[in-house]
């Protein structure tokens, strides 16, 4: 008896999950079409092939639903990070960056989308801030010579949106060097900053 309980349980989770990915390819190419406030949750739904009804049990609105998709692709972003420990980086950070260039790669449409998006609180400014949070709290550590006080979060400032400007750049140009060549880039950038 249990295993039918848990069957039914599954097959939805896995209608979920689908219906979620329907809706996020549908989103992902409107916004690669028009900025967000000329989305409609009608021609999202036509788009992703389901009813209005299915969008808004998953979302309450257009601006719900681009929050949600920002956040997941950040918590995955956040975990693709975490893998990286500050003993680690001290070895070199270009591992690191070579996995965020194929994370941002892997998720190509909805990362160009999402950076290149003019919503009132864009993803490119959420980006930055995870990576100043990671900055500020364990790798600064790494780089003393950053130095404390203004001067360091001044260092820190740009080398933050000087990495996050150099992903929007490469997804501007439509991913033309491989990961690894943007993350040897990035890394030599970066430690050039910092010295």
């Amino acid at each position: 008896m249990s295993a039918e309980v848990e069957r039914p349980a599954r097959m939805e989770d896995r209608r979920v999950r689908r219906t979620r990915a329907q809706l996020r390819t549908a989103f992902t190419s409107l916004m690669a079409e028009k900025p967000i406030n000329q989305i409609t949750v009608r021609e999202l739904a036509d788009r992703a092939d389901v009813n209005r009804g299915t969008f808004y049990t998953h979302y309450r609105d257009i601006y719900d639903m681009l929050e949600q998709v920002e956040q997941e692709l950040l918590d995955e972003l956040t975990a693709v990070l975490d893998r990286y420990s500050a003993q680690e980086l001290r070895r070199g950070i270009r591992p690191v960056l070579e996995e965020v260039f194929c994370f941002v790669r892997e998720n190509a449409a909805l990362c160009t989308a999402l950076l290149e998006s003019r919503s009132e609180q864009p993803f490119f400014q959420r980006v930055s801030d995870l990576l100043w949070e990671r900055c500020m709290g364990e790798w600064r550590g790494i780089y003393p010579r950053l130095g404390e006080g203004a001067q360091g979060s001044y260092a820190m400032q740009f080398l933050v949106a000087g990495t996050v400007g150099l992903v929007r750049s490469w997804t501007a140009r439509g991913f033309a060097e491989d990961p690894g060549t943007m993350a040897a880039l990035a890394e030599r950038l970066i430690l050039s900053g910092i010295r």
